[in-house]
């Protein structure tokens, strides 16, 4: 019996989503279902801010439930009506108006139309959890004409770097021959790569502020902990993360012999942070102290000193690779097309997003779940880190302080949080916190 390469994925697709609902749903009734703190819980945060936290979790649960069903809903207007081989053809129809005949032309326009159809897609939504979930619950810092220039900014960005991608990937499958899933892949790592390096210095200065950090303790600590590591601190950059959001962040990147280091100013509290003022000294209530601050760094750093980052990148090439070589073998199936709508053409990017999106939606969610269970092994590894520096006793009170800040509910499904949280529970976490300072205490 022949295969509707249609029917199939969309089965698939549905099995997919009652899936991760049923999952959302078990967190759900956690959520709902514990209206007071339990005595671990009392141990992190007083009954208020539970309560805060209970009642953001359970308002971002019910929004993320209808925000999924309009997008499986989406997928099946899409795929039943055929609405990417329509947008193929009024690409087609818009360049020959203006006298032009190319793929490659019609591939980037269509890519234009797709970009800016999914974004006005999301706006409404993006809208309403910005301006009214995050809003209540303090944390949307943004006005809305800050808001929409972010917005532009960010179409703009995306259309120059998806279509500079697409049309290096078109012409390189198009050029590459009988073997070309090696030069796409080879292709694709290396635009990922220059996309890794340049991002933070050339692109994300677009929408934030990198301010040096100045000569002060809070500077001096973690100069000390990058030398005491033999980390290649270069720079040292606090970001203006607080005029969009008050979640807090951290992160590094560069080269291996020049790497910069970047804080959120939501993360650093009065005490620390040198851009305070005594005039808002009293006003500021959030963040780490400089030694939480530390703390959190140094098991930010244990992921640099166990190569996380290349270890993902590097199983995610091999997993491209497999990618490629599969849509190598599936690109000219005729019926594959035709079963999505392209009865007469076979373009090269349509056939990429039919193969990634459809076709390849069972292997993803397999890789979906070993990733999060390799990246949860990782956190671990990376608070061991942080606690073999001697740092265990502040990144407890740091982790304690981010969940009360970030009003992140403390309790997990068991299987809901196994498929879906990348980084431990923090009940969870907490516990191995000690249980290793324990070890560390015997030896």
């Amino acid at each position: 019996m022949e295969i509707n390469y249609m029917y199939a994925s969309l089965v698939f697709l549905s099995l997919e989503f009652l899936w991760d609902t049923y999952l959302i749903l078990r967190q759900r009734r956690v959520v709902k279902e514990t209206r007071e703190p339990t005595s671990d819980v009392k141990k992190l945060m007083n009954k208020d801010t539970y309560v805060k936290a209970r009642l953001y979790s359970l308002e971002k649960t019910n929004f993320g439930l209808y925000q999924d069903f309009f997008n499986i809903s989406k997928s099946f207007f899409v795929t039943i009506c055929f609405v990417l081989a329509w947008l193929w053809r009024v690409a087609g129809t818009t360049i020959n108006n203006f006298g032009y005949e190319d793929e490659m032309i019609q591939t980037n326009v269509f890519l234009i139309q797709l970009n800016i159809s999914i974004l006005a897609l999301r706006l409404p939504w993006s809208l309403y959890q910005t301006f009214v979930i995050e809003e209540r619950h303090g944390f949307n810092k943004m006005t809305l004409a800050f808001y929409f220039k972010d917005y532009v900014k960010k179409l703009l960005v995306t259309l120059i770097v998806n279509c500079t991608f697409v049309t290096g990937l078109v012409y390189v499958i198009e050029w590459g021959g009988e073997h070309f899933f090696i030069y796409v892949w080879g292709f694709t790592f290396s635009f990922t790569l220059a996309i890794f390096f340049i991002y933070t210095d050339f692109i994300a200065p677009l929408f934030d502020k990198y301010i040096p950090v100045p000569e002060s303790p809070l500077r001096t600590a973690i100069e000390n902990l990058a030398k005491s590591i033999n980390f290649p601190l270069t720079k040292l950059y606090v970001v203006d993360g607080s005029k969009r959001s008050a979640h807090t962040n951290v992160f590094y990147y560069g080269l291996n012999k020049s790497k910069k280091i970047v804080l959120h100013d939501t993360l650093l509290d009065a005490s620390c942070n040198p851009f305070v003022t005594e005039n808002n000294f009293k006003k500021e209530q959030k963040g780490c102290t400089q030694d939480e601050v530390v703390a959190v760094l140094a098991r930010e750093l244990g992921r640099w000193h166990y190569k996380h980052v290349w270890k993902n990148m590097i199983l995610n090439q091999f997993i491209f690779f497999g990618k490629f070589y599969i849509f190598g073998m599936l690109v000219k199936n005729k019926q594959l097309m035709a079963d999505f709508g392209f009865l007469d053409e076979q373009p090269t990017l349509i056939a990429l997003l039919v193969i990634f999106y459809y076709i390849f939606s069972p292997m993803d969610k397999v890789f979906s779940a070993l990733s999060v269970f390799i990246t949860r092994c990782f956190e671990f590894q990376a608070d061991r880190f942080a606690v073999g520096l001697g740092h265990g006793a502040k990144l407890q009170d740091s982790l304690v302080k981010l969940v009360t800040d970030n009003l992140s509910f403390p309790l997990a499904d068991k299987l809901y949080s196994t498929f879906t949280f990348s980084h431990p529970p923090i009940l969870e976490r907490l516990a191995a916190i000690r249980e290793e300072m324990e070890k560390k205490k015997e030896k």
